[in-house]
């Protein structure tokens, strides 16, 4: 009987060890200027309850309050927000309400081929993922190629690009704006949403990195 029992535990432990996927995640951080605080989520469920919309799975969602130190005014951008994985690499800024919820949408579907015939392997791909035409992340206007060259530099290989605009008004992007991050000079707290175009990864991969390399703040999600 005590040999079953001890044999038993291992394997609960296991269990309890690997627990379910962790999907939100806080961390708090700062620098000689103000205090950053941010919840992280990336589950598409719990985005909707946050926001109203699952946002169709192809965004993570952070809520941050930036507080100023001794009374300082400072400048919050959420430009100087970025979203890394240390999976891969990938990385983005957030986008604005009109980025996520906008009329103009443009599809990439990335180009077929391998490294060895000069196919589209240049980083991630986001094929079939409709993003709004403007962002941050340096993607083409409407009838732009985006390959890698081929023999004799030229493009053999090209994704295609397509942008495609809603007539309608989206009530999801007034929504959204007036609960993003804004973009002011302040000497009091600010909170808001930052949505970064980025899915399918883990948690324990990610962090939220704020302002320049010499005063840098970098929250990891564990």
């Amino acid at each position: 009987m005590t040999r079953r029992v001890f044999a038993a535990l291992p394997l609960s432990a296991f269990l309890l060890a690997a627990g379910p996927k962790k999907t939100t995640a806080a961390a708090k951080g700062e620098n000689e200027d103000l205090i950053l605080t941010a919840t992280l989520y990336i589950d598409p469920q719990e985005i909707k309850q946050l926001v109203g919309s699952d946002l169709e799975g192809h965004f993570f969602v952070a809520e941050v309050k930036v507080e100023p130190k001794y009374g300082k005014e400072i400048a919050v951008d959420p430009d100087d927000f970025v979203l890394w994985t240390n999976k891969d690499g990938e990385h983005t800024q957030p986008y604005e309400a009109s980025q996520v919820a906008g009329k103009n949408i443009m599809t990439i579907t990335p180009a077929k081929g391998t490294p060895q015939d000069g196919g589209l392997q240049t980083g991630p791909t986001y094929g079939g993922m409709p993003v709004p035409v403007g962002g941050p992340m340096g993607y083409p206007s409407n009838g732009v190629g985006v390959g890698t060259g081929g023999s004799g530099g030229v493009d053999t290989n090209k994704a295609t690009v397509h942008v495609t605009s809603d007539e309608q008004d989206n009530p999801l992007e007034k929504a959204l704006d007036a609960k993003m991050l804004p973009r002011k000079k302040t000497e009091q707290p600010v909170s808001g949403l930052l949505c970064f175009p980025m899915e399918k990864q883990k948690m324990k991969d990610l962090e939220l990195r704020y302002g320049s390399k010499e005063n840098r703040i970098t929250l990891r999600f564990k």
